[in-house]
């Protein structure tokens, strides 16, 4: 009988919540609430923070047929920020089947958050960049210095959640931040003029780097230690 009391008295304390969010096809996140993660496509995360805060990092990636050629896009990191309580919460994102669909979602994401009962969920959204070479990131220590710089979506660290004088950071309107937005193609004929044909030529040559890099990043992030090693010491 005390051992079913106990157990009992252990169900019922509280340790903060039991959340869940279903993930979309083609979404892989890279961080859970700023711990490295890195769930597939279709995974139902489960979540608990002592404040019912959650902040998640992903990265949408889609397939595309243009000009009969099949493309590959990664998009930037997404950090999407919200207050959860104990039900479940599923994240939807838009089609990507054009490069100019592919390149609105990088300069504007759009996301759709709801509960189990179908009701859409205010949150906080923004983008982790990081400018120059995106190999070997190191997304864990990237979103401690991004929190610690109070931007849009940041959240509090465990240690200022836990202290008494400390308040939930408020949920606040959606909102992006315009940072490292990648330049759109048109997708217009060029005409003769070798000005204009030049001028379409780098633009194209802009996106495809942007692309490469995040490529690269993707594959570095899926590759063993040994493999990234060896990619290092090429690249030194």
């Amino acid at each position: 009988m005390r051992h079913i009391i106990a157990l009992l008295c252990l169900t019922l304390s509280p340790m903060g919540i039991a959340a869940s969010l279903q993930l979309p096809d083609r979404a892989e996140t890279v961080l859970v609430n700023g711990k490295a993660s890195q769930q597939q496509s279709s995974v139902k995360l489960d979540l608990s923070m002592p404040d019912n805060m959650q902040q998640i990092a992903f990265r949408y990636q889609a397939r595309y047929r243009d000009n009969g050629s099949q493309n590959d896009f990664v998009s930037d990191v997404v950090i999407l920020r919200f207050q959860a309580s104990e039900q479940n919460y599923q994240l939807t994102l838009p089609t990507i089947n054009s490069a100019s669909r592919a390149n609105q979602f990088n300069d504007q994401p759009t996301i759709t958050l709801t509960d189990n009962t179908g009701k859409s969920i205010v949150f906080t959204q923004d983008k982790l960049m990081k400018s120059g070479l995106q190999i070997g990131r190191d997304f864990a220590q990237e979103i401690a210095q991004y929190n610690g710089s109070g931007a849009i979506a940041a959240i509090a660290s465990a240690k200022r959640i836990t202290s008494k004088t400390t308040t939930a950071a408020p949920v606040v309107p959606i909102a992006i931040m315009p940072v490292a937005i990648v330049p759109v193609v048109k997708t217009t004929e060029v005409t003769a003029s070798n000005n204009t044909a030049d001028t379409q030529v780098n633009k194209t040559e802009d996106i495809t780097q942007a692309e490469v890099s995040r490529m690269l990043d993707y594959w570095y992030q899926k590759a063993n230690p040994n493999t990234q090693a060896e990619f290092k010491a090429k690249i030194n």
